[in-house]
């Protein structure tokens, strides 16, 4: 599928998604769930217009997403990994288009509170995009806007390429961890859980850092 295609199918997708929460909007009540705590606790309301204004976060992420290869300084490098980029781009606004019926979820009782499904669903569904992100994440080129970013792999190629490897085993070790804590997150505790997400995507992110900065003191060859 080419761009123009994938575009106007998941804005498609985005414009049912909205349609749908209008349809259930005169039913919920004034005040509706709006953030739940890692044991799946609401934790946190809003008035209902709340639950619009998040059915519009999947297409403001698509548009986003879109622009960004057009303005991009080394725009001619997404061609050579067109696909990859648009899987990301068709994973994430679903990923996205699911997340924003949890509030009428939870109104209705289907996800009742308290439920360990809101975290299996939301630290699973990340962790799930960051596994199958790291497993494509080599073939990214470099670019100003999408990948392992450091200042070391924007300056050099060999960098970029040593950088997204590792970031690829990076994203795949951090997206089994996040299945994990889904699962287990209820389990552990609010400040267990909340302790271990952090570590686990600060930890990543500070290695991919030091990482590249290691390459390009040829520490790591």
């Amino acid at each position: 599928m080419n761009n123009k295609k994938l575009l106007i199918a998941l804005g498609a997708v985005c414009l049912v998604n909205f349609v749908a929460h209008l349809c259930f909007y005169p039913s919920l009540p004034d005040t509706v769930p709006m953030h739940w705590g890692f044991d799946g606790q609401v934790d946190g309301w809003g008035p209902k217009y709340m639950v619009l204004v998040t059915a519009l976060i999947p297409a403001a992420i698509l548009l986003l997403i879109a622009v960004v290869p057009k303005i991009d300084p080394r725009s001619e490098n997404f061609q050579k990994f067109g696909g990859i980029y648009r899987g990301f781009l068709a994973g994430i606004v679903l990923f996205m288009c699911g997340i924003s019926w949890l509030s009428e979820l939870t109104v209705y009782n289907v996800l009742p509170d308290g439920s360990s499904l809101v975290g299996v669903l939301v630290s699973g569904g990340i962790g799930i995009l960051f596994i199958l992100l790291g497993n494509y994440m080599p073939r990214i080129k470099q670019n100003y806007t999408f990948g392992c970013r450091t200042p070391w792999a924007l300056a050099d190629k060999h960098n970029w390429n040593r950088t997204q490897r590792m970031g690829g085993i990076t994203f795949v070790v951090m997206g089994v961890a996040l299945l994990f804590l889904g699962l287990f997150a209820k389990a552990l505790g609010e400040g267990l859980a909340l302790g271990a997400l952090l570590v686990v995507v600060l930890g990543g992110t500070a290695w991919i850092f030091v990482y590249s900065f290691l390459v390009f003191k040829k520490i790591m060859r």
